[in-house]
């Protein structure tokens, strides 16, 4: 690992939260380190003793079943940082992290917070806010899971993805479509089935290369009732 200075370009909104005394401090003592793509970050039920905040890339965050099976929570980019609360109680991981992508994690040590003033109440506030938002994200998912079709979730996922508000748009996933299917709680065949029944909405997809013709005739698929009966 290496020390590192944070470009001021990268919006990290657990660190935003703090004074800039603060800020400097745990940064003076942060660390990060380079991963290519499919290496592992850390373990499920790992002690930890770093949060870590994803610099660059994109980052899989995932548990394993019991049948050996993997189920994807969350892919996380620049900005965003896992594993806050543990950081700072104590304890082990919740989840595996694996690089989605070529991506840099910077692991921050919060059990060696700094002397200055109010130094815990500004950590713990930012580590609360950081996991109410985790809390809003996943209870996102779950109703998406709920009350959406696979191809209204890929819809919707498009949609989000996308810079255009309507009309047409070209589009690069970000990760394989592999892993694309695990984040929407889909199989692979069945993601291939939703980019399929999207044809006729004027979705094509080559690999990760997406082309829609009319961004607004997705919205109107996603808010459409009669497609989650």
């Amino acid at each position: 690992m290496q020390h590192y200075n944070l470009d001021k370009s990268i919006r990290t909104p657990i660190l935003d939260q703090l004074s800039r005394s603060v800020r400097d401090c745990l940064l003076s003592k942060a660390q990060t380190k380079r991963f290519e793509r499919g290496a592992s970050i850390c373990l499920q039920d790992e002690k930890v003793e770093c949060l870590k905040i994803v610099l660059n890339g994109w980052v899989k965050l995932y548990r394993v079943c019991p049948n050996g099976n993997e189920a994807v929570l969350s892919t996380l980019e620049q900005g965003q940082s896992f594993d806050e609360i543990v950081a700072l109680q104590g304890g082990t991981s919740p989840t595996s992290a694996e690089a989605a992508s070529d991506c840099t994690v910077m692991f921050v040590k919060l059990s060696s917070i700094c002397s200055c003033e109010n130094a815990y109440a500004e950590i713990s506030k930012a580590v609360l806010s950081a996991a109410s938002n985790h809390l809003d994200s996943m209870i996102g998912h779950i109703e998406q899971l709920k009350v959406k079709t696979g191809t209204q979730r890929l819809s919707e996922y498009l949609i989000d993805l996308s810079d255009a508000a309507g009309g047409a748009s070209e589009l690069v996933l970000p990760y394989e479509k592999v892993l694309l299917a695990g984040k929407l709680g889909m199989k692979p065949e069945s993601l291939s089935r939703a980019f399929g029944r999207l044809k006729q909405f004027g979705v094509r997809s080559i690999h990760r290369s997406v082309t829609i013709n009319d961004v607004s005739s997705l919205q109107n698929l996603v808010n459409d009732d009669r497609a989650c009966a």
